[in-house]
């Protein structure tokens, strides 16, 4: 049985890929085959491929997998996929991203998709996110901000999912910035406190901040791999599957 697994994010920038890739690697150690996917990126020219959200996925893993398999559209410019797209006068069509998907889940046990900012971004005039994610029929997991302004972006993500009736898996917590100041522990530890309490799902991390990532994401990405946090991602992810089949 295949088991697949969305990486939403209550935002960009809040560290989706590295959870992406972090979970890709620890299930790999666990003995699982996978696969991974970005289905839509921007911000990715022919002269920085080799840098883009895909390509580290799939360079993470070891994935013999074409590029363009793993991320199906990619768009120059860095702007939401509706306009990235409308700039290059392409239609992202959610079909393609579907069958694509289903390929790819037929040769591995465990195969992790990652979005593109949050839930509610247009991906056509008339699809966002979360309608691709539904369209996967895929379990989600959510990426916050474990600072000030995290809760209630978290729950108004996991809200948005459940209307969609999407199962979430986990809200992981991630340190965007370092937490210097006693106010700024203050602001973290009491955001992870109340989303414990009110987010209606597992709250894993905060994971810890991570400094010059692009320069050493794949050191990065297998240190993080074998982190509390991320086994027990790896875990809730599998046990889900188990539970749902």
């Amino acid at each position: 049985m295949h088991t697949g697994i969305f990486i939403t994010g209550t935002d960009t920038g809040v560290g989706k890929t590295l959870v992406a890739a972090a979970l890709a690697v620890a299930l790999k150690k666990a003995g699982h085959t996978v696969g991974v996917m970005k289905p839509i990126e921007t911000g990715v020219s022919a002269s920085n491929a080799v840098q883009s959200d895909a390509a580290r996925l799939r360079s993470v893993i070891d994935s013999e997998e074409q590029l363009g398999a793993v991320c199906p559209y990619r768009f120059a410019l860095p702007l939401a996929p509706l306009a990235a797209a409308q700039a290059e006068r392409q239609t992202i069509n959610p079909e393609t991203i579907r069958k694509v998907y289903r390929l790819l889940a037929e040769r591995a046990e465990c195969t992790v998709v990652e979005g593109v900012g949050g839930v509610s971004v247009p991906i056509t005039p008339d699809i966002d996110v979360i309608d691709l994610i539904a369209r996967l029929k895929l379990p989600a997991v959510v990426i916050g901000r474990s600072g000030l302004g995290g809760i209630n972006h978290a729950r108004l993500t996991i809200e948005a999912l459940r209307r969609k009736k999407i199962p979430v898996v986990a809200l992981v917590l991630n340190q965007t910035q370092p937490a210097r100041s006693k106010l700024a522990r203050l602001q973290e530890r009491t955001t992870v406190e109340l989303l414990r309490k009110q987010a209606g799902a597992p709250v894993l991390g905060p994971l810890p901040y991570q400094s010059g990532l692009s320069r050493r994401f794949r050191q990065s990405t297998v240190r993080l791999a074998g982190s509390v946090a991320i086994k027990a991602l790896a875990k809730l992810v599998m046990t889900f599957s188990t539970r749902c089949r």
